[in-house]
């Protein structure tokens, strides 16, 4: 079990860093009024990095109380799956919605870890 603590400590930071640089390359996008490829590079490796980290949140924290966000999570994911297998068109607005919900869930995760930490 502590294994899977350091993993998802891991995890937790790498999604945190991927999701900020994915929406700072969107921005980046949005101010040059141009396309560049890395930046669906960076909202690849923030898609696929979150997917794990969510499936390690709910195994590592299924007996935490904060665990509902995870769910939810997973919810989303599967959501955006059927939505993308089924043809079905989402608005740009809930892309931005879902960039920010990882960033804000990853970086309060990192938060209360610190202040945990710091508490001790």
């Amino acid at each position: 079990m502590k294994k899977l603590q350091t993993v998802t400590r891991m995890a937790d930071a790498v999604v945190f860093i991927c999701t900020t640089l994915a929406i700072a390359g969107v921005f980046y996008e949005g101010m040059t009024l141009k396309w560049y490829g890395f930046v669906g590079v960076l909202v690849i490796c923030m898609d696929y990095t979150f997917m794990p980290a969510t499936i390690l949140h709910l195994i590592a924290d299924k007996k935490d109380k904060c665990i509902l966000p995870h769910v939810l999570s997973l919810l989303m994911i599967a959501a955006a799956v059927i939505m993308k297998i089924a043809g079905i068109a989402y608005p740009a607005v809930t892309l931005v919605l879902w960039y920010f919900y990882i960033w804000f869930l990853y970086g309060s995760i990192l938060v209360r870890r610190r202040i945990r930490k710091a508490q001790t």
